[in-house]
């Protein structure tokens, strides 16, 4: 059986196997930091992003009324203490009533609503605004800034 030799090439298999396992292990890196910004989301209760985001430059980021804003503009009546809501009612949170006053759409606006955006036409999907799909997204939103709410009582 004649010997086969590889002259010059001999490298050649080693290079394109490291070649090879570099490009593995950049995917694995790749896919543990999916899973690690995943995760790291995960952990935030839903709707905590879009409180800090929407809700807690007037209501504080403890959603006590305290924000940011409050010092920096005058408002009357002031943002409510949001961590006392169940309190307020004899210990029952009343889920449906703050999905209602987060939305905003469903009550008559007063003069003092005004002040509070109405979230229910601010977070429709640009393009798509009240569809059936973007109603359905900005209702699972505002539910989920409700449920974190909720999570907040004292």
């Amino acid at each position: 059986m004649p010997k086969k030799v590889f002259e010059n090439a001999s490298h050649k298999p080693h290079a394109a196997n490291a070649a090879r396992r570099c490009a593995t292990g950049a995917i694995a890196v790749a896919a543990i930091l999916a899973i690690a910004i995943g995760s790291a989301r995960a952990a935030q209760p839903a709707g905590q992003a879009d409180y800090q985001q929407y809700c807690s430059d007037c209501h504080g980021k403890d959603a006590r009324g305290n924000g940011p804003l409050v010092k920096q503009i005058p408002m009357a009546p002031p943002p409510s203490d949001l961590t006392l809501l169940a309190s307020a009612r004899g210990g029952k949170f009343p889920f449906d009533d703050v999905v209602d006053v987060i939305d905003g759409r469903k009550a008559i606006p007063s003069h003092a609503r005004i002040q509070m955006p109405f979230w229910g036409v601010t977070l429709q999907k640009p393009g798509q605004e009240f569809s059936p799909a973007s109603d359905a997204a900005v209702k699972q939103r505002i539910q989920a800034i409700a449920r974190y709410l909720e999570g907040l009582q004292r």
